[in-house]
């Protein structure tokens, strides 16, 4: 063994003095947590190549989950409670910098940021903040351009410093929430989807000089923040009026009462799209529509459906008085549809008024013609036999007790082939009479096919014209027995 060991020092000696030395660039200054690089004062920059950086065995994982590969270290005692802007950009690759807390070996994150998108973080005076700079998902990059500085919060983040509205229309553009924080006591919009305790707002206030209906919307190009008004005059006193969320197509009306400060909060909601803008207007004035399921004339035998549609209700609730003019009408209520029967015909209006939840309110009528018709058929005569080639009468008898029927039309069919085939139509005017009918008289030829077939069926539909509708359209068909049908008659010639 002393000779092997001898026999290597020597092998080591001659290699070291053939082969060149090989020059070894050291890890950065502040590779590892205890010697990570104080920013004593902001703004701070940096610029350092991690090359060489290693990763200790206790470093945390980066904001992704990877191992810290590649890891630096800065930290930063603060003197004031305040904003922290952390930005990377212009490092190589995917650098991820962490925002920690804590000591080493317990150390918890706050956050990350990477190139092209930096961390915006809200500090503790005296609270000590590790920023560890690792790779991320593309690799190891060697430059890292590190930026901290102190950032001004908006100016109406605070509900004791808000934006005073002083004439509408009004609009603001979405703020930059990570600027924004919220007070301990702030409300926020329960109702309304997005949303969580704590989230950063900003505050307006509006005093109306007189009582009106105002729209609050939120403009986005997808979702945006969360509106909410308030009545109050202090945080813990503040009264919700409701909320809307930040919808390109959606808003909400209020109605505000003159000389009363109103307090409305823009809060940050996590669907929140890029862009989006908070508008305050007089509301549009409510319209309210009312019709008929459908047109025509109407009878005492139908229940008629009725339809309502708002416009600029903003999905809250509409109340609705019913008059149908014949001296019945429908408590207030928000159902959007009422059904009613009608005891004798007449020329009707169905009159509706409609108030929107902030006080806007619309009416709307339509007429409602009620005229009972009612023609039937009485008498539908056929022959029991005929031959092929021959032509025999047909007629229909319609009675009529209520109006006079004008172009009362009478289809006439036969069944064939392909089902029941229209073969004549007539129109007659058919006067109202109690015991008097109206004939409609019909020819019909035979056919070969009807003879082949030996028997045929017919049948008689009687109609009125539009808008006209029979109250009681049972009697309006009526299909024959069946006629035997023989063959042509056979000539037989005589010789003298």
């Amino acid at each position: 063994m002393p000779i092997l060991r001898s026999l290597a020092v020597v092998a080591a000696a001659l290699l070291g003095t053939l082969v060149p030395g090989v020059a070894h660039a050291a890890p950065p200054d502040n590779d590892d947590f205890d010697a990570s690089t104080p920013i004593t004062a902001l703004p701070f920059t940096a610029q350092l190549d991690r090359t060489e950086a290693t990763r200790a065995l206790d470093d945390p994982t980066n904001c992704v989950g990877w191992p810290a590969e590649g890891s630096v270290w800065f930290h930063h005692t603060t003197t004031e409670d305040g904003i922290v802007r952390i930005d990377t950009d212009g490092s190589d690759l995917d650098v991820k910098l962490s925002v920690l807390i804590g000591s080493r070996g317990d150390l918890r994150s706050l956050g990350c940021s990477g190139p092209g998108g930096p961390l915006t973080l809200r500090v503790t005076a005296g609270q000590t903040y590790y920023f560890m700079a690792a790779d991320g998902y593309n690799g190891r990059g060697a430059r890292l351009n590190l930026s901290v500085r102190q950032m001004t919060p908006v100016a109406n983040d605070n509900f004791a410093d808000a934006q005073t509205v002083t004439s509408l229309p009004f609009s603001a553009p979405q703020p930059d929430f990570t600027l924004a924080g919220a007070e301990p006591e702030e409300p926020w919009a329960t109702t309304c989807a997005g949303v969580r305790e704590g989230a950063p707002t900003v505050w307006f206030t509006y005093t109306p000089t007189r009582t009106e209906s105002v729209l609050a919307h939120v403009r986005a190009n997808s979702i945006g923040p969360v509106l909410s008004i308030y009545e109050g005059s202090s945080l813990p006193e503040l009264r919700s009026l409701g909320c809307t969320e930040g919808h390109s197509w959606k808003g909400k009306a209020f109605r505000l009462v003159a000389g009363t400060t109103y307090h409305l909060q823009l809060q940050y909601s996590f669907y929140s799209s890029t862009e989006a803008t908070m508008v305050l207007a007089e509301a549009p004035p409510l319209e309210t529509e009312v019709s008929p399921s459908s047109s025509g004339e109407w009878s005492i035998f139908n229940d008629i459906d009725f339809r309502l549609y708002h416009r600029n209700d903003y999905d809250q609730p509409v109340t609705t008085e019913w008059d149908f003019g014949d001296g019945t009408s429908v408590p207030p209520s928000t159902e959007k549809q009422a059904v009613h029967r009608y005891a004798k015909d007449g020329n009707y209006t169905v009159t509706v008024r409609s108030t929107s939840e902030d006080g806007r309110v619309a009416t709307d009528t339509t007429p409602v013609v009620v005229k009972t018709h009612d023609v039937g058929i009485a008498k539908f005569t056929t022959p029991s036999s005929a031959r092929a080639g021959q032509q025999k009468q047909i007629s229909v008898q319609v009675s009529n007790t209520r109006y006079l029927e004008k172009d009362t039309t009478v289809t006439f069919y036969k069944y064939g082939e392909w089902g029941w085939q229209e073969v004549g139509l007539m129109k007659l005017d058919v006067p109202a009479h109690p015991t008097r009918k109206v004939t409609f008289p019909f020819a019909y030829t035979f056919t070969q096919e009807d003879a082949v077939r030996g028997k045929v069926t017919f049948r008689a539909v009687v109609s009125l014209p539009y808008p006209s509708r029979d109250a009681l359209p049972l009697d309006n068909e009526v299909i024959s027995t069946a006629t035997t049908v023989l063959p042509a008659a056979t000539v037989t010639a005589h010789v003298n």
